[in-house]
């Protein structure tokens, strides 16, 4: 079936959406997609599918779990407060990942302008390397590495 207003078999649907049929499959049993409707022994889904699948894809980019994910649907509406704790628990931890990567990417432009021949002899990378042994490091702190 490839009509747009019509049911899509699963293969159109995979097709359309790039995702794997066993994983819309999946999808369907542990409740992020609905079930999908019955025809001659084959699943055919609802046009609004992609859409669906889109998002999933979307929540799945911001680094949301299938578990997650299927919390967030379940929501329904971005004014709920479940939906509200959610979205702004992943922004803090996508916060502290960008701050995270942008230490490395600090960190490893300094080793590349780094007079020092050997980087265990800078006082800067081993600083930085002190940080990262210690237990208390947490995610905001510097990591060691000074402007100088």
């Amino acid at each position: 079936m490839s009509n747009n207003d019509g049911p899509l078999a699963i293969g159109e649907l995979a097709r359309r959406t790039g995702t794997a049929t066993s994983a819309l499959r999946y999808y369907e049993r542990i409740g992020l997609l609905p079930p999908a409707e019955r025809a001659g022994g084959r699943r055919h889904y609802p046009p609004s599918s992609a859409d669906r699948l889109a998002l999933i894809r979307l929540y799945q980019d911001a680094g949301f779990t299938l578990a997650e994910i299927r919390q967030l649907l379940a929501a329904g509406s971005r004014r709920r407060r479940s939906w509200s704790r959610l979205a702004e628990g992943k922004i803090y931890e996508l916060d502290t990942r960008i701050a995270e990567a942008q230490r490395a990417k600090k960190l490893l432009e300094h080793a590349l302008a780094c007079p020092h021949r050997d980087l265990f002899t800078c006082p800067n990378f081993r600083a930085a390397l002190q940080a990262r042994r210690e237990p208390s490091h947490s995610p905001s702190a510097g990591g060691g590495l000074s402007e100088a």
